[in-house]
């Protein structure tokens, strides 16, 4: 499945809604009377099914909030590879999209065309919101954060692959988002592994005690009189001065004191450690497979996340870390996957790497300035210019936050200025933005490196041997 960019239908001279309303035409075939819909058949939407009766509907907004010029409403495609899906499907999807994108704040209407190999649904809503009165605006960005998200849910439900798009996607899709998330696990998950697994190696409440003290857990024993029995208090120094702390109360059926004796007695019970592991290894299984990474710290650190319980001694390697990095599993996967993409083994690749991004920032920089010089050839008028752009590129991040309609005439008046001055004024002032936005991400992959670097030099206890 794909879908095309959003488009926006502009006021037209003499009738302003002229563009719109041959939109909605349009998509509902209105000229064939509607053969590509199937005569009708797969039409929809919140503001009726004749075309007059939608585009007085889409008027009577505008009106309501006094806005009928400007930017008149919005298009998108919604296009089905051929066999991808059935006519019924391919409807349900728009119209789920439809209800959730775009709900009871904007007049809408979509209509499947069936005349072609491939299944395409077109959807028309409103520039201005029924409910407050305020104009769509669409930024970059958008598809990602919020309309992504959306479709590919929805075509989950139904069966259909997430959509893709020609544009390079940035952010994370929601069945993308989905799988990064799945399998993560929190400090309580890990305490409560934790007093799982000192169960299985205990036969009296003498040793599960020491066992969770070997762990790093400090126990503190309470008596409730008005609950009339007795609760524990598990806490862990964490490093930094922070200390993770947790009542036996709070874990759930099995964990409290009396629970917990008993279950030493019987080995009942759930063993979270299990399917911790499992759920960490599944994540972290690409990356333990990659001879590539096996000699360096950084695997040490991941092996040891997500086969904790498995080691053949789990209490001589440093529990904080490795709950810190249990718990920020993802984190380190980054660190592994930046280590794996760039081949860097070790220490001495890192610090050549290191090396190279210095000396590509210098270059940046030096570029940097052969394009400032360009501001000593400008005219008075086109530094006055230039300096109005950047002004009216600072107000439309302002109005995007106050939710202003103002967004249509600062942009407007940008492309204006675009069309006056010397193409070179422009390029240099994009270039230098550019530029700008590398050194910040040559900076964050610095740190990215720096922060590797503190692992891959760090001393590694003797006694730790890792065997799988």
């Amino acid at each position: 499945m794909a879908t095309t960019i959003l488009m926006h239908m502009k006021e037209s001279p003499g009738i302003p809604h002229a563009h719109l309303r041959n939109a909605i035409d349009y998509i509902l075939d209105v000229k064939h009377d509607g053969a590509k819909t199937d005569y009708g058949t797969f039409v929809g939407g919140n503001s009726g099914t004749d075309h007059r009766e939608i585009l007085n509907n889409f008027l009577d907004t505008k009106d309501l909030f006094g806005k009928r010029d400007g930017r008149q409403g919005y298009h998108f495609v919604v296009s089905f590879a051929p066999g991808e899906t059935d006519k019924d499907t391919a409807f349900s999807v728009v119209k789920a999209f439809c209800e959730e994108y775009l709900g009871d704040a904007y007049d809408y209407v979509f209509a499947l065309h069936t005349d072609k190999g491939h299944l395409h649904g077109h959807i028309i809503f409103n520039s201005v919101n029924r409910l407050d009165g305020y104009k769509y605006h669409y930024k970059k960005g958008d598809w990602e954060r919020y309309i992504q998200p959306v479709t590919d849910r929805v075509c989950m439900e139904y069966g259909l692959k997430p959509l893709t798009f020609e544009e390079k996607r940035v952010g994370l899709s929601y069945a993308e988002w989905q799988q990064k998330n799945k399998g993560v696990v929190n400090k309580q998950d890990i305490l409560k592994a934790d007093i799982d697994y000192a169960i299985q190696q205990s036969e009296t409440m003498e040793q599960y005690i020491s066992t969770m003290k070997q762990m790093g857990y400090e126990m503190k024993q309470h008596y409730s009189y008005k609950e009339k029995r007795s609760f524990i208090t598990y806490s862990m120094n964490e490093g930094d001065g922070k200390v993770f702390r947790r009542r036996d109360r709070r874990l759930g059926s099995g964990y409290r004191f009396d629970e917990i004796v008993q279950r030493v007695k019987t080995k009942d019970g759930i063993r979270t450690y299990e399917d911790i592991l499992e759920q960490l290894n599944r994540k972290a299984e690409p990356y333990l497979r990659s001879t590539m990474l096996k000699g360096s710290r950084t695997f040490y650190r991941l092996y040891q996340a997500v086969n904790y319980y498995r080691l053949p001694n789990p209490f001589v390697v440093p529990s904080a870390q490795v709950r810190k990095d249990m718990v920020r599993l993802d984190k380190l996967l980054e660190d592994c996957r930046y280590l794996k993409e760039h081949q860097l083994p070790d220490a001495a690749a890192l610090k050549q790497k290191r090396q190279f991004l210095q000396e590509k920032m210098e270059e940046l920089k030096s570029e940097r300035k052969t394009y400032y010089r360009i501001k000593d050839m400008m005219r008075p008028e086109d530094g006055e210019l230039l300096e109005e752009y950047r002004a009216l590129a600072r107000q439309l991040m302002s109005v995007e936050q106050t939710h202003s309609d103002r967004f249509e005439e600062i942009e407007d008046r940008m492309e204006e200025i675009k069309s006056i001055l010397p193409h070179d004024y422009l390029e240099a002032e994009d270039r230098v933005a550019a530029i700008n936005q590398e050194l910040k991400r040559i900076k964050k992959e610095n740190g990215v490196i720096d922060h590797l670097l503190g692992t891959e030099t760090a001393e590694l206890r003797p006694d730790i041997i890792l065997k799988k």
